[in-house]
């Protein structure tokens, strides 16, 4: 399909959805596979003594510890059969409160950490002994619970480690990270730990962190003297590695170009209301000559004892970009650059490269900043904001990339994004309030750089250099893992070679549309609850010697910005945080653009806008296999876990074509409410019946055309790790698009969506196949993953005039299953991007779509330069 000009704004639906009730849900079906046990008196005789045991050894414990800090429980660690899942939620009730739990692995069954009140062991051990007893239906009593229990201990503080890396040694005194259950314990537990930190010389951070159903805080000691809290009423549910933010490196090759004096006397500057991009990195340059006017003082830091100054570089070079997104163009154009946004900084990064006596933690400095930024100096407020922060770190020593799972840096931005209030207070940081749909933020994160590549790493077996080797090896860094966060990898299209001796030999290492060889990919996440990046962007390439031995980053091959030293003026730059930063430049032009879309729809906005380039498609259809007979689904994952969606530009995010119409949906649904007898059932599905062109579809009868849907809304984080299902899921809720069949009837699609609900009702993307994935390019086992969700129908004209109906309806999370009162009832909101596309140029589809809305169509062509431009193309799959 060819690219067509781009002269119409996309349509921003106002059409009203019809709100349904989903039908009855059926029940759910049977409980775990349990363990026989032919020895019932036995196997509860063992377990119950293996209670006691730790009762008597805590109970000793508990004995030396100060009064004013003594529990009213114990820890116990229940180790389940092998193969034979515990009944998590009966370990969560009765009195017992369900610390944090490990899946099973090869090495070891699962587990489960339960706290015990002295005053429950009684009631606990009677359940025990009831599985010696049967039913009237002649089965054992209390066989959910205690069948699959293998043996029960008294927790030790490696049972509480929640980290893959095994513990470290106990007599090093290091930083450790402790998730705190408030229902533990009646006292709070941070006040606890800060006595016996002062007590016993601990280094304490000044503050914790309340996000979700946790409160974390950090202690520097031996693990030795960390033991002392499991005999305390600040006994920690979980222990994890801390992330602190540490100063960064930036690759800087810079040199003074005059050409910046002539770009200042052309700008025309945003109004200072106008959509703004903050900054969370080293600090800013605030009288650099192009960045200075944007800023209007709105320069801050969070770190004590340091000034808003840039220092280290980094973020004045992500300031650029995001101001000007394309630097380059700007720098070589000859008339007036016209910006529509501004720009924030708020400095969480220490560039003095001195160890801090109370290090500040990833998570605390960006919610103190967002924070810091929303309140303010008195200065001009912009009307819409987005944070970009290309600020990233490995799990751990040894680590490459994350797993997939929260932590506390990421489930902080995804509490941030969901808009949740942050309340800043000296000893801690609460974000613990419902997530109002109205206050939530769009913020962008880089998806994490592969660091240090030599030739050697990205050879295959034939000795030839493959950089997607490595990067499909580099799993993203922590946090882009989040949810609500776009996450923005790295892609090139720059592939010039200095025409000097120097370089004379010397070739790009990769094709011009490929991934830049920056760039980590989710391509080892295979089981992750999310897969990213969403997005790639410009992130520059790297020369490669003739003989193969050398790779060198020159500037030709990197991204022009600003340098912080005012002498010098110019630098380049690269990497993931390159892309962020222009990721971020499109998301204000989106706000700028369209005042009034909310924070999930430009997000949306930017993943529904981006394309594939040749090179992208053709890389995922043949890498690893050489040949391009893979199945779809399995094409699909390769391609979207190395380049998210694609690349998107400013002229695809501005406007639609009379062949290609995107339509904007805004709404809210509510998707739980109590019924009577208590329970929780799903409460609104969306209808939107969709203002097809019907004539034209029926003219292009047999042609075949895209049919493209962006779903995307802000979940609460549930970050402990007490398991991923049901009350214990990560996802407060999950929200699903479903499109009506061609010979489907309404009621019939109602019930599909109904039955499809209840299947999935986890929200761990999931779903049973109730509909054929045929047309669709992912399919929904795959694209139901996080907090977006993408796909494209791809089918014929007469075909799609007959699926008119798109529905919106929510799945479970830890809402629905928690039953939580201040949740249930709460409405979430969701952005619908859809966009309808026909191989013909010459077809007009804006027009009847724009009549049938009440839209005016009026033309008006944009003089805008396009700076990066996927290519649509067909795809064939054997």
């Amino acid at each position: 399909m060819p690219e067509p000009a781009r002269a119409t704004p996309h349509l921003v639906v106002a059409w009203r959805a019809a709100t349904l009730t989903p039908r009855s849900e059926p029940s759910g079906g049977g409980g775990p596979d349990l363990a026989q046990r032919e020895d019932r008196h036995g196997h509860a005789a063992a377990l119950v003594d293996g209670l006691e045991k730790a009762e008597r050894e805590s109970a000793q414990l508990i004995h030396e510890t100060p009064d004013a800090f003594q529990p009213d429980g114990f820890a116990v660690r229940i180790e389940a059969a092998r193969d034979h899942p515990l009944s998590l939620e009966r370990l969560d009730g009765s009195g017992l409160t369900l610390m944090s739990s490990h899946p099973q692995t090869d090495d070891a069954p699962q587990d489960a950490l339960v706290w015990v009140p002295f005053d429950k062991v009684t009631s606990f051990t009677q359940r025990i002994h009831a599985f010696t007893e049967d039913t009237d239906g002649g089965n054992p009593k209390q066989a959910p619970l205690v069948a699959n229990m293998e043996q029960i201990h008294r927790a030790l503080l490696e049972h509480l480690w929640q980290e893959r890396q095994d513990l470290p040694p106990m007599d090093e005194e290091r930083w450790w990270e402790l998730w705190f259950d408030p229902r533990i314990s009646p006292t709070d537990p941070v006040v606890t730990l800060r006595s016996l930190a002062g007590e016993r010389q601990w280094r304490m951070s000044d503050r914790a962190i309340h996000v979700g159903e946790r409160l974390v805080a950090h202690v520097a000691t031996t693990g030795e003297e960390l033991t002392v809290l499991l005999a305390t009423n600040a006994c920690p549910a979980e222990i994890r590695r801390p992330t602190f933010a540490e100063g960064i490196y930036a690759v800087d090759r810079a040199f003074r170009v005059d050409l910046v004096e002539d770009l200042a006397d052309r700008i025309e500057h945003a109004d200072p209301q106008a959509p703004a991009v903050c900054i969370l990195d080293t600090g800013i340059a605030q009288e650099h000559s192009l960045l200075k006017p944007a800023l209007h003082e709105r320069a801050y830091t969070v770190l004590p004892g340091s000034t808003p100054a840039d220092r280290s570089g980094h973020g004045t070079q992500m300031a650029g970009l995001a101001l000007f997104g394309d630097f380059a163009a700007a720098l070589e154009s000859k008339g007036p650059v016209v910006l529509s946004h501004g720009l924030e900084s708020v400095k969480i990064l220490d560039d003095s490269y001195v160890p801090a006596k109370s290090p500040r933690t990833c998570a605390e400095t960006t919610a103190n900043a967002v924070a810091t930024v929303e309140i303010g100096n008195g200065g001009p407020v912009p009307s819409a904001r987005v944070f970009s922060m290309a600020v990233t770190r490995q799990s751990g020593e040894g680590e490459n990339g994350v797993d997939g799972t929260a932590t506390l840096w990421s489930a902080t931005l995804d509490a941030l994004a969901a808009g949740t209030d942050v309340t800043v207070r000296d000893d801690r940081i609460d974000l613990i309030g419902a997530p109002d749909p109205e206050a939530s933020r769009l913020i962008i994160v880089s998806a994490g750089n592969v660091r240090g590549a030599v030739p050697d790493q990205m050879r295959t077996e034939e000795g030839t250099l493959d950089p997607l080797l490595l990067s499909d090896l580099s799993r993203i860094e922590e946090p882009a893992q989040a949810h609500n966060v776009l996450t923005v990898g790295a892609c090139t299209h720059l592939d010039t070679v200095p025409d000097t001796p120097l370089f004379r030999g010397y070739r790009p290492l990769v094709v011009q549309g490929g991934l830049s060889p920056f760039s980590r990919t989710s391509v080892a996440l295979t089981n992750a609850a999310i897969t990213k990046p969403d997005i790639v962007l410009e992130g520059g390439n790297m020369l490669v010697a003739p003989d193969d031995s050398f790779l060198d980053q020159h500037e030709v091959v990197s991204v022009a910005t600003t340098h912080h030293d005012p002498a010098r003026q110019l630098t380049w730059a690269n990497a993931t945080s390159a892309a962020t930063a222009q990721a971020a430049a499109l998301a204000a032009t989106a706000m700028s653009t369209y005042p009034g879309l909310r924070p999930e729809a430009v997000r949306a906005l930017l993943v529904h806008e981006a394309q594939w380039t040749p090179t992208m498609v053709e890389e995922g259809l043949f890498k690893k296999t050489g040949t391009p007979r893979l199945a779809k689904g399995e094409v699909m994952r390769q391609v979207i876990r190395r380049y998210g969606w694609g690349v998107p530009t400013a002229e695809r995010i501005r406007s639609s074509a009379s062949n290609a119409v995107t339509m904007i949906i805004q709404n809210t649904l509510v998707p739980f409410k109590r019924v009577k007898g208590g329970q929780v059932r799903l409460a609104e599905l969306k209808l939107h019946e969709l203002p097809w062109p019907l004539e034209q579809l029926r003219e292009l009868a047999e042609t075949t055309v895209d049919l493209r849907v962006t779903l995307a809304y802000m979940i609460e984080p549930n970050p402990g790790r007490r398991g991923m299902l049901g009350r214990y899921s990560y996802a407060s809720h999950g929200l699903r698009f479903a499109i009506k069949g061609p010979t489907e009837s309404g009621d019939a699609f109602q019930r599909r969506l109904a039955e499809q609900a209840e299947h999935e009702s986890d929200g761990i993307g999931n779903p049973k196949a109730f509909e054929s994935h045929s047309h669709w390019l992912v399919g929904p086992r795959f694209r139901n993953l996080g907090s977006l969700h993408a796909d494209i129908w791809r089918g014929s004209a007469a075909e799609l005039a007959d699926c008119g109906t798109l529905a919106v309806y929510p799945v479970g999370g830890w809402w629905k299953a928690n039953k939580r009162n201040d949740r249930i009832g709460l409405p979430v909101s969701y952005a619908l991007l859809i966009s309808l596309r026909t191989p013909e140029v010459s077809t007009d589809l804006y027009t009847p779509i724009a009549t049938q809305l009440g839209v005016p169509v009026e033309v008006t062509p944009h003089a805008q330069t396009e700076i990066l431009d996927g290519i649509p193309i067909q795809m064939e799959f054997g």
